[in-house]
């Protein structure tokens, strides 16, 4: 039989803490949402294009934290006239920045809260997963880089968008899985480069399976009915640790199910540049309460929530963090627990255009 090692919980509500006073001074309320706009958006914002890496490419070959990708995308999707959103078919610049970060052995997620396993990419066991730590994405689009680069470290990543995104998102994950753990085995610290040095991604067309290696969904799911099995993931396949489910803000309600075999809940949710248009801000953050209500009060560490951004217009960001912070602990992610490139505030008054928050769910909610 398969077994699971659980990572310890006791003590954990005091490690969250711990980590959140790490981050500085919180955002509590509307008052407060007003200056963090304000000090983030009196700065001097970058004028190049801060959207998508390539919109005509069909395929892009990146380096993010050293792993090289191969990245297939629809820009025939993104211009068409798809009702519900297109912006998922494509990849966006803070993507790999933010998977760099993310996967990072210093990133304060993991230094603080131990949620990511950083001695070996999978278990050395056959049999054995080494971290119970399950994420879940909101809006991950079609490109899996986030998940690619952390699901080899935890108990089961779970990529969720709409359903129109399902065929690249699991070609993504069958042609860069094998290349991207073989790579992460390879180093016992993610690559976080001084000046951006293999933390940014450059995108352009290029030949066909230049990440390599694939594998079977056939192959990954084992014949075998234990839920060990189930999960079991190798060099060949993900089985079911990296896994994709379709979720819609409006239309649809997050269960456990999404978490098991692993858990009935979720340590972490993390989002990357998914509110660009205010009729989102609402379902995203009803998602999120939703999501974080399943670890219920069991005593355990409460999940945590982490949402990237690119910060384009000022009303969209307000409407976001004012109706964010009324549902959740809010703190910006200072700069000196990021990566260059993510840097919310930079030298000269100017900024990297990009910001991340941590939010935790407020008791009672």
């Amino acid at each position: 039989m398969a077994t699971r090692m659980e990572r310890p919980q006791e003590g954990g509500c005091e490690e969250l803490e711990s980590f959140l006073q790490s981050l500085g001074n919180e955002i509590k309320d509307s008052d407060d949402a007003d200056e963090e706009t304000y000090d983030l958006y009196a700065q001097d914002l970058p004028s190049a294009d801060l959207g998508i890496i390539d919109p005509k490419a069909t395929e892009l070959q990146l380096t993010v934290a050293g792993r090289e990708l191969t990245i297939h995308q629809s820009p025939g999707i993104l211009s068409s006239a798809r009702a519900g959103g297109t912006t998922g078919a494509v990849t966006w610049r803070i993507t790999p920045l933010f998977a760099t970060w993310i996967s990072s052995a210093s990133n304060p997620l993991f230094t603080h809260l131990n949620l990511l396993n950083h001695n070996n990419a999978l278990s050395s066991s056959p049999s054995t997963t080494t971290t119970t730590t399950t994420v879940i994405e909101l809006g991950a689009g079609t490109s899996a880089i986030v998940g690619l680069l952390l699901a080899p470290r935890v108990g089961r990543y779970v990529l969720t968008d709409q359903a129109y995104v399902s065929k690249l998102v699991e070609r993504n994950i069958n042609e860069n899985w094998s290349s991207a753990v073989q790579q992460q085995q390879q180093q016992k610290t993610s690559l976080v480069g001084s000046g951006g040095s293999g933390s940014n991604g450059q995108g352009g067309k290029g030949k066909k399976g230049g990440a390599g290696g694939k594998w079977s969904k056939k192959a990954a799911s084992s014949s075998s009915s234990s839920t060990g099995d189930k999960i079991l993931a190798t060099e060949e396949g993900p089985g079911e640790r990296l896994v994709f489910r379709a979720l819609d803000w409006e239309q649809d309600t997050p269960t456990s199910s999404l978490a098991q075999p692993v858990a009935a809940s979720f340590d972490l949710v993390v989002a990357c540049d998914c509110i660009y248009n205010e009729a989102l801000v609402d379902p995203f953050v009803a998602t999120c309460v939703d999501i974080c209500k399943l670890r219920g009060n069991n005593g355990g560490r409460p999940t945590v929530v982490v949402v990237a951004q690119v910060l384009r217009t000022s009303d969209v960001f307000e409407a976001w963090i004012k109706r964010f912070v009324q549902d959740f602990r809010c703190w910006r992610v200072p700069d000196d627990k990021m990566i260059d490139g993510l840097k919310s505030e930079g030298g000269g008054g100017g900024t990297s255009g990009f910001v991340v928050h941590i939010g935790v769910l407020r008791e009672g909610r």
